[in-house]
């Protein structure tokens, strides 16, 4: 029970990503399918012991398929674009890599086990090397923490090398660095705060670049790349809304682009189009910091005209934009009566999807790679889980075909994302 506590903790955190063991002898080897019909999950099974594996599974529902055992996997996984193989890590904060069938499972990277430890990892554009951030706190208030970077050729631990580690916190502060490390898209650069100025660096280490002062005094809430990796967008500011500001990796240029209150985003959340021409954001119309008289507004980072989507405040959550930037999908409710819609960003058209659902928490979503159909994961009372079990649904993007992907004995759901 107390590593089931740990874990759930440890996922509530991340959503806001030992002995080698070859699990390829017990896999049939996958059947060709055609682009967007596999997702990969992690499920919790039920049973005397709380583990975690990762699965695969068309979307019409056949071919599921294990891929882990006793590696207890955290919700993050990482896929080359190819979809030849993939990138995750464990309770234990050790990076693996293995292969679409679950053959070559390889340990890259050891965690620290250090306090409040936290990992990010993201494929080099090349696919033959893996970027590994590492984030812990001091041991107590007055010690520092540190955030690490790493860079592994994917072969084994001693291929993956400390690139730089940096100081925080503690008391007096360290000031080595003033912010987490951000990762490009394709994994090649990495963007960080440090005396009130941005820096970019190659994550070799090399051509460490000041590009431009920081905005304001305080922390940033989002720094969020751009899918071509030119631009970055920053929230960064006090109080309910929080301006945004676009800062190009080129130029070296930083601009506001909040120069009206209703250009301001509700506690920073902030999301890129794939397009990268606009960015979508939640508004808060009411007065008191709630976060339940929203709206969704969408700013074009060029023109700066800004465009409300909804027509009614609300409690709003999960923007995520389909891959050809014309659709946003969100849920709307309360935590445990949720409901998922996309919305059309030209004609503001809404669509309710799986409406033949009862409303309930829903803990994610995600768009296929061609933007035909969206996975959401519900949690749904059950006669074995009366207290609430999840379950992996799929849905075509206009809200038919509904398909139920999960299994009875699949106690937990996390960290759902589309093979390439």
């Amino acid at each position: 029970m107390m590593h089931l506590i740990k874990f759930l903790a440890l996922i509530l955190l991340g959503l806001l990503s030992t002995t080698i063991f070859n699990f390829s002898n017990a896999v049939i080897a996958a059947p060709k399918v055609s682009q967007d019909n596999r997702l990969t999950f992690v499920a919790a099974k039920e049973g005397p012991k709380f583990e975690t594996n990762i699965y695969t599974i068309q979307t019409n529902g056949s071919a599921r398929r294990q891929l882990t055992k006793n590696l207890n996997v955290y919700p993050t996984i990482v896929w080359l674009n190819n979809g030849k193989r993939l990138a995750f890590f464990n309770d234990a904060y050790d990076v693996y890599t293995m292969n679409a069938d679950g053959s070559k499972l390889t340990k890259i990277f050891s965690g620290a086990g250090c306090k409040a430890d936290s990992i990010e990892i993201q494929w080099l554009l090349n696919g033959q090397k893996l970027a590994i951030k590492e984030s812990c706190d001091g041991s107590t208030l007055e010690d520092t923490g540190s955030v690490s970077l790493y860079l592994s050729d994917t072969t084994g631990t001693q291929g993956t090398k400390l690139i730089q580690r940096w100081e925080v916190g503690g008391i007096p502060p360290k000031t080595e660095i003033s912010s987490s490390l951000y990762l490009s898209p394709n994994g090649q650069q990495v963007v960080f705060f440090k005396d009130k100025s941005i820096w970019q660096m190659n994550t070799d280490g090399s051509n460490l670049t000041e590009l431009t002062n920081a905005p304001g005094n305080d922390y940033s809430s989002q720094v969020i790349w751009s899918l071509d990796g030119t631009q970055i967008a920053i929230s960064s500011g006090k109080g309910n809304n929080q301006p945004i500001y676009l800062l190009n990796v080129k130029n070296k240029t930083l601009t506001s682009l909040s120069d009206e209150h209703q250009k301001t985003a509700y506690s920073g959340i902030i999301s890129w189009s794939p397009d990268g021409t606009k960015v979508a954001y939640y508004h808060e119309q009411g007065e008191e910091y709630s976060g339940k008289k929203l709206d969704i507004f969408v700013l074009d980072v060029k023109q700066k005209n800004v465009r409300k989507l909804t027509s009614k405040p609300g409690e709003y959550s999960e923007l995520q934009w389909s891959p050809d930037s014309k659709l946003i999908a969100f849920t709307s409710g309360d935590y445990s009566q949720k409901k998922l819609y996309t919305i059309s960003i030209d004609r503001l058209k809404l669509t309710q999807l799986a409406s033949q659902l009862p409303p309930s928490e829903i803990n994610s979503f995600n768009w296929s790679l061609d933007g035909k159909k969206i996975a959401f994961i519900k949690t749904e009372k059950t006669k074995k889980k009366p207290d609430g079990q999840s379950v992996l649904y799929v849905s075509n993007r206009d809200g038919s075909k509904l398909t139920k992907l999960s299994k009875s004995d699949d106690s937990y759901i996390f960290g759902q994302i589309w093979q390439p």
